[in-house]
Protein backbone atom coordinates (compact mmCIF):
# COMPACT_ATOMS: atom_id res chain seq x y z
CA UNK A 1 0.00 0.00 0.00
CA UNK A 2 2.96 2.29 0.86
CA UNK A 3 4.31 2.15 -2.90
CA UNK A 4 0.67 2.77 -4.61
CA UNK A 5 0.65 5.57 -2.07
CA UNK A 6 4.02 7.39 -3.40
CA UNK A 7 2.75 6.07 -6.73
CA UNK A 8 -0.47 7.84 -6.46
CA UNK A 9 1.10 11.54 -4.70
CA UNK A 10 3.79 11.52 -7.90
CA UNK A 11 1.24 11.26 -10.11
CA UNK A 12 -0.78 14.05 -8.56
CA UNK A 13 1.92 16.39 -9.02
CA UNK A 14 2.34 15.36 -12.62
CA UNK A 15 -1.19 15.97 -13.30
CA UNK A 16 -1.56 19.43 -11.83
CA UNK A 17 1.20 20.23 -13.67
CA UNK A 18 -0.07 19.52 -16.69
CA UNK A 19 -3.75 20.33 -16.89
CA UNK A 20 -1.95 23.62 -15.27
CA UNK A 21 0.05 24.24 -18.11
CA UNK A 22 -3.00 23.48 -20.51
CA UNK A 23 -4.78 25.42 -18.84
CA UNK A 24 -1.91 28.24 -19.04
CA UNK A 25 -1.51 27.40 -22.85
CA UNK A 26 0.41 25.98 -25.73
CA UNK A 27 3.64 28.50 -24.78
CA UNK A 28 3.42 27.30 -20.78
CA UNK A 29 3.15 23.32 -22.33
CA UNK A 30 6.30 23.63 -24.36
CA UNK A 31 8.42 25.46 -21.24
CA UNK A 32 6.88 22.85 -18.74
CA UNK A 33 7.75 19.58 -21.49
CA UNK A 34 10.89 21.22 -22.91
CA UNK A 35 13.31 19.83 -19.92
CA UNK A 36 11.06 16.92 -19.27
CA UNK A 37 12.10 15.13 -23.22
CA UNK A 38 15.73 16.23 -22.14
CA UNK A 39 15.62 14.25 -19.26
CA UNK A 40 13.91 11.45 -20.99
CA UNK A 41 16.10 11.49 -23.66
CA UNK A 42 19.59 11.37 -20.90
CA UNK A 43 17.54 7.99 -18.95
CA UNK A 44 17.58 6.61 -22.82
CA UNK A 45 20.93 7.64 -23.86
CA UNK A 46 22.12 5.40 -20.79
CA UNK A 47 19.59 2.92 -21.35
CA UNK A 48 20.88 2.41 -24.84
CA UNK A 49 24.89 2.73 -24.54
CA UNK A 50 25.39 2.72 -20.77
CA UNK A 51 28.44 4.87 -19.33
CA UNK A 52 31.21 3.26 -21.29
CA UNK A 53 30.26 4.04 -25.34
CA UNK A 54 28.09 5.78 -27.06
CA UNK A 55 28.14 9.80 -28.34
CA UNK A 56 28.64 12.66 -25.86
CA UNK A 57 26.01 12.83 -23.68
CA UNK A 58 26.28 17.04 -24.53
CA UNK A 59 25.71 16.13 -28.13
CA UNK A 60 22.97 14.02 -27.98
CA UNK A 61 21.32 16.67 -25.27
CA UNK A 62 22.01 19.46 -27.56
CA UNK A 63 20.39 17.62 -30.96
CA UNK A 64 17.52 17.02 -28.81
CA UNK A 65 16.80 20.53 -27.59
CA UNK A 66 17.48 21.71 -31.26
CA UNK A 67 14.34 19.17 -32.83
CA UNK A 68 12.35 19.91 -29.55
CA UNK A 69 12.25 23.92 -30.11
CA UNK A 70 12.39 23.63 -33.89
CA UNK A 71 9.26 21.32 -33.94
CA UNK A 72 7.45 24.26 -31.66
CA UNK A 73 9.14 27.78 -33.58
CA UNK A 74 5.37 28.09 -34.44
CA UNK A 75 4.57 29.38 -30.91
CA UNK A 76 7.20 32.12 -32.17
CA UNK A 77 6.72 32.93 -35.47
CA UNK A 78 3.26 32.40 -37.53
CA UNK A 79 5.22 31.56 -40.62
CA UNK A 80 7.06 28.85 -39.29
CA UNK A 81 5.93 25.41 -41.05
CA UNK A 82 6.44 21.71 -39.79
CA UNK A 83 8.46 21.80 -43.23
CA UNK A 84 11.09 23.95 -41.64
CA UNK A 85 11.15 21.69 -38.64
CA UNK A 86 11.38 18.41 -41.04
CA UNK A 87 14.25 20.25 -42.72
CA UNK A 88 15.89 20.79 -39.56
CA UNK A 89 15.70 17.24 -38.54
CA UNK A 90 17.00 16.02 -41.62
CA UNK A 91 20.12 18.72 -41.61
CA UNK A 92 20.49 17.18 -37.60
CA UNK A 93 20.69 13.09 -39.28
CA UNK A 94 23.53 14.61 -41.70
CA UNK A 95 25.64 16.09 -38.97
CA UNK A 96 25.24 13.10 -36.75
CA UNK A 97 26.50 10.68 -39.66
CA UNK A 98 29.24 12.98 -39.96
CA UNK A 99 30.04 12.97 -36.30
CA UNK A 100 29.49 9.02 -36.31
CA UNK A 101 31.99 8.62 -39.03
CA UNK A 102 34.62 11.86 -38.25
CA UNK A 103 34.78 10.24 -34.01
CA UNK A 104 35.79 6.66 -36.28
CA UNK A 105 33.02 5.29 -33.95
CA UNK A 106 33.30 1.10 -33.97
CA UNK A 107 29.63 0.71 -34.08
CA UNK A 108 28.64 2.93 -36.38
CA UNK A 109 25.31 1.26 -37.33
CA UNK A 110 24.30 1.42 -33.78
CA UNK A 111 25.48 5.05 -33.28
CA UNK A 112 23.09 6.28 -35.77
CA UNK A 113 20.25 4.10 -34.50
CA UNK A 114 20.08 5.35 -31.40
CA UNK A 115 20.29 8.80 -32.26
CA UNK A 116 17.30 8.17 -34.52
CA UNK A 117 15.77 6.27 -31.73
CA UNK A 118 16.01 9.30 -29.62
CA UNK A 119 14.62 11.64 -32.03
CA UNK A 120 11.75 10.03 -33.34
CA UNK A 121 10.91 7.92 -30.59
CA UNK A 122 11.43 10.46 -27.87
CA UNK A 123 11.99 13.91 -28.87
CA UNK A 124 9.16 14.10 -31.45
CA UNK A 125 6.30 13.03 -29.11
CA UNK A 126 7.06 15.49 -27.17
CA UNK A 127 7.70 18.18 -29.61
CA UNK A 128 4.45 17.66 -31.20
CA UNK A 129 2.47 18.41 -28.09
CA UNK A 130 2.10 22.16 -29.14
CA UNK A 131 0.07 20.74 -32.02
CA UNK A 132 -2.77 19.59 -29.76
CA UNK A 133 -3.67 23.19 -29.31
CA UNK A 134 -4.74 23.87 -33.11
CA UNK A 135 -7.29 21.69 -32.35
CA UNK A 136 -8.12 23.24 -28.71
CA UNK A 137 -6.98 23.00 -25.42
CA UNK A 138 -9.74 20.40 -24.96
CA UNK A 139 -7.53 17.89 -27.25
CA UNK A 140 -4.58 17.86 -25.42
CA UNK A 141 -6.22 18.01 -21.84
CA UNK A 142 -8.74 14.91 -23.51
CA UNK A 143 -5.94 12.81 -24.40
CA UNK A 144 -3.79 13.03 -20.98
CA UNK A 145 -6.77 12.10 -19.06
CA UNK A 146 -7.31 9.06 -21.27
CA UNK A 147 -3.35 8.19 -21.33
CA UNK A 148 -3.88 8.72 -16.97
CA UNK A 149 -7.18 6.61 -17.39
CA UNK A 150 -5.23 3.59 -19.49
CA UNK A 151 -2.07 3.46 -17.13
CA UNK A 152 -4.05 4.16 -13.76
CA UNK A 153 -6.91 1.16 -14.92
CA UNK A 154 -4.10 -1.02 -15.95
CA UNK A 155 -1.73 -1.02 -13.18
CA UNK A 156 -4.95 -1.23 -10.77
CA UNK A 157 -6.62 -4.18 -12.69
CA UNK A 158 -3.33 -6.12 -12.89
CA UNK A 159 -2.69 -6.12 -9.31
CA UNK A 160 -6.07 -7.03 -8.13
CA UNK A 161 -7.13 -9.85 -10.47
CA UNK A 162 -4.11 -10.00 -12.80
CA UNK A 163 -2.79 -14.32 -13.69
CA UNK A 164 -2.56 -13.98 -17.54
CA UNK A 165 0.61 -12.85 -18.41
CA UNK A 166 0.56 -10.48 -21.68
CA UNK A 167 4.16 -10.79 -22.87
CA UNK A 168 6.08 -12.56 -19.58
CA UNK A 169 9.18 -12.06 -21.37
CA UNK A 170 9.54 -9.08 -21.88
CA UNK A 171 7.37 -7.55 -18.86
CA UNK A 172 6.60 -10.29 -16.51
CA UNK A 173 3.88 -7.52 -14.58
CA UNK A 174 1.69 -6.89 -17.45
CA UNK A 175 -1.18 -8.95 -17.77
CA UNK A 176 -4.15 -9.37 -20.19
CA UNK A 177 -6.62 -8.80 -17.20
CA UNK A 178 -4.84 -5.19 -16.86
CA UNK A 179 -4.95 -4.76 -20.27
CA UNK A 180 -8.66 -5.30 -20.73
CA UNK A 181 -9.36 -3.36 -17.84
CA UNK A 182 -7.27 -0.22 -18.83
CA UNK A 183 -9.28 -0.54 -22.17
CA UNK A 184 -12.44 -1.16 -20.13
CA UNK A 185 -12.09 1.91 -17.74
CA UNK A 186 -10.53 4.20 -20.72
CA UNK A 187 -13.42 3.84 -23.14
CA UNK A 188 -15.59 4.75 -19.74
CA UNK A 189 -13.93 7.73 -19.44
CA UNK A 190 -13.83 8.71 -22.88
CA UNK A 191 -17.76 8.76 -22.68
CA UNK A 192 -17.60 10.64 -19.89
CA UNK A 193 -15.39 13.34 -21.60
CA UNK A 194 -17.96 13.27 -24.97
CA UNK A 195 -20.23 14.03 -22.47
CA UNK A 196 -18.91 17.68 -22.09
CA UNK A 197 -16.27 18.25 -25.27
CA UNK A 198 -18.46 18.10 -28.02
CA UNK A 199 -16.15 19.06 -30.47
CA UNK A 200 -15.81 15.55 -31.84
CA UNK A 201 -18.24 12.75 -31.46
CA UNK A 202 -18.80 10.28 -28.68
CA UNK A 203 -17.87 7.50 -31.31
CA UNK A 204 -14.64 9.04 -32.50
CA UNK A 205 -13.98 9.68 -28.22
CA UNK A 206 -14.11 5.95 -27.89
CA UNK A 207 -11.91 5.42 -31.11
CA UNK A 208 -9.29 7.68 -29.32
CA UNK A 209 -9.82 5.35 -26.11
CA UNK A 210 -8.73 2.49 -28.04
CA UNK A 211 -5.64 4.32 -30.20
CA UNK A 212 -4.50 4.99 -26.73
CA UNK A 213 -5.12 1.47 -24.62
CA UNK A 214 -3.33 0.06 -27.69
CA UNK A 215 -0.84 2.42 -28.24
CA UNK A 216 0.25 3.06 -24.38
CA UNK A 217 0.78 -0.47 -23.95
CA UNK A 218 3.18 -0.90 -27.22
CA UNK A 219 5.12 2.09 -25.60
CA UNK A 220 4.90 0.52 -22.29
CA UNK A 221 6.55 -2.73 -23.52
CA UNK A 222 9.10 -1.82 -25.66
CA UNK A 223 10.38 0.40 -22.91
CA UNK A 224 10.50 -2.59 -20.78
CA UNK A 225 12.48 -4.27 -23.68
CA UNK A 226 14.94 -1.66 -23.05
CA UNK A 227 15.32 -2.17 -19.48
CA UNK A 228 15.61 -5.83 -19.87
CA UNK A 229 18.24 -5.19 -22.59
CA UNK A 230 20.40 -3.59 -20.03
CA UNK A 231 19.19 -5.54 -16.99
CA UNK A 232 17.76 -2.43 -15.13
CA UNK A 233 14.31 -2.39 -12.88
CA UNK A 234 13.55 1.02 -13.56
CA UNK A 235 14.63 4.01 -15.86
CA UNK A 236 15.92 6.41 -13.62
CA UNK A 237 15.13 7.38 -9.74
CA UNK A 238 13.58 10.75 -10.87
CA UNK A 239 10.10 10.19 -9.59
CA UNK A 240 9.28 8.65 -6.40
CA UNK A 241 7.34 5.76 -7.06
CA UNK A 242 7.02 5.56 -10.88
CA UNK A 243 11.11 5.19 -11.54
CA UNK A 244 12.59 7.61 -14.38
CA UNK A 245 10.88 9.72 -16.95
CA UNK A 246 10.61 7.12 -19.40
CA UNK A 247 9.23 4.89 -16.81
CA UNK A 248 6.45 7.52 -16.35
CA UNK A 249 6.14 8.54 -20.33
CA UNK A 250 6.72 4.85 -21.48
CA UNK A 251 2.83 4.56 -23.00
CA UNK A 252 3.13 8.48 -24.20
CA UNK A 253 5.74 8.26 -26.87
CA UNK A 254 3.72 6.19 -29.46
CA UNK A 255 0.52 7.64 -28.52
CA UNK A 256 1.15 11.18 -28.84
CA UNK A 257 1.49 10.76 -33.02
CA UNK A 258 -1.00 8.21 -33.33
CA UNK A 259 -3.76 10.29 -31.60
CA UNK A 260 -2.47 13.35 -33.33
CA UNK A 261 -2.82 11.61 -36.99
CA UNK A 262 -6.00 10.48 -36.06
CA UNK A 263 -7.35 14.13 -35.29
CA UNK A 264 -6.46 15.76 -38.14
CA UNK A 265 -7.68 12.66 -40.37
CA UNK A 266 -11.02 13.26 -38.49
CA UNK A 267 -10.99 17.20 -38.99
Amino acid sequence: MKEVGIRAATGAIYVALTLGAAWAGPFTTFLLFLPVSLLAVREMHLLYWGTESGPPMAWTLLMAATMHISMSMGLFDEGWTVSYSIAIGFLLLLVSVAFTLLRNDPAPARTFGGLLTLLLLIVMPFGLLVDFFTFGAWSFVGFMILLWTNDTGAYLVGRAIGRTKLLPAISPKKTVEGFIGGLVLTMGMAWVIAQFVPEISPLQWATLGGIITFTSTLGDLLESAFKRERGVKDSGTLLPGHGGILDRFDGFFLAVPSVLLYLHLIR
